[in-house]
């Protein structure tokens, strides 16, 4: 178990990797949100655990029939008891936690470039981040197959099964990512970009079971990157980190954003 000066010590080493950063962007995973109230998938009490993974044909179960996909969709968004209802209610209730609102202002800092994210919530935008990258799409948007067009889906009216894109009459799915759906290339390249950039990589959340966002913190690494992981636990990325920092992101990261801060400042 770590002591408190074995946290300060790593505190102020992420906070020193940083503030000495040309370019620093962010992974966040899962871990993050569940401090806004949103289930895990993997976890102890995660969806997949309680109701069982969705099959790894889901993107082929929707290309067969998109029409029977939204009929069952829309039922189970409005019915208690399965994985797409609680998903779907927690999401609607969540709000950013302070680990987002931290990530938010070490952007402002601008230490912080990009956020790569495989949370479909939202959150971090509504944190305050501009620059984020959601990997494996955002529930709270439609997504055209023919096209790539996005629109919110607050506001559209579902009233044809499947619904139609206006921009080039294709079908139109939820823009998260399904299980056998290629990640939108425009979206996986430009997180390659970012990987490549950068020479910090902040990991908040995330497990690192899930490719292809868990090798670029390999990437980075490979690269001569300085790799911070924030975690309430060890995961498959630990061994990479060059700084550990052990606990729930909504108390470390506002204290990383003190500490930076104060680096910052101090080189002025």
């Amino acid at each position: 178990m770590s002591t408190s000066c074995d946290f300060e010590r790593d505190l102020a080493d992420a906070a020193g990797i940083l503030a000495g950063a040309r370019y620093a962007i962010a992974l966040t995973g899962a871990g993050l949100s569940v401090e806004s109230g949103i289930p895990s998938f993997r976890g102890p009490d995660g969806l997949w655990t309680r109701y069982g993974q969705p099959s790894n044909l889901s993107y082929r179960v929707f290309s067969r029939d998109p029409q029977a996909w939204w009929e069952l969709r829309l039922r189970d968004e409005s019915t208690p008891g399965n994985p797409t209802y609680d998903l779907k209610d927690a999401v609607d209730r969540a709000t950013p936690n302070p680990g987002h609102t931290a990530m938010a202002e070490l952007e402002k800092l601008v230490i912080l470039r990009t956020v790569i994210t495989q949370n479909v919530d939202g959150l971090h935008t509504r944190a305050g981040s501009d620059s984020v990258l959601e990997i494996h799409g955002n529930r709270n948007y439609l997504r055209c197959v023919g096209c790539g067009y996005r629109r919110p889906r607050d506001g559209y009216l579902i009233t044809d099964l499947p619904p139609l894109c206006s921009q080039c009459g294709g079908v139109i799915k939820l823009d998260t990512v399904m299980f056998g759906e290629p990640i939108p290339r425009a979206t996986l390249d430009a997180c390659i970009e970012e990987v490549q950039k950068c020479d910090a990589m902040l990991l908040v959340g995330t497990s690192g079971a899930v490719n292809p966002a868990a090798q670029f913190p390999l990437m980075a690494r490979e690269r001569g990157a300085q790799i911070i992981e924030v975690n309430p636990e060890g995961t498959q990325l630990t061994a990479a980190a060059h700084v550990v920092l052990t606990g729930a992101a909504g108390e470390i990261l506002p204290a990383i954003v003190l500490a930076t801060r104060g680096r910052v400042a101090g080189s002025d």
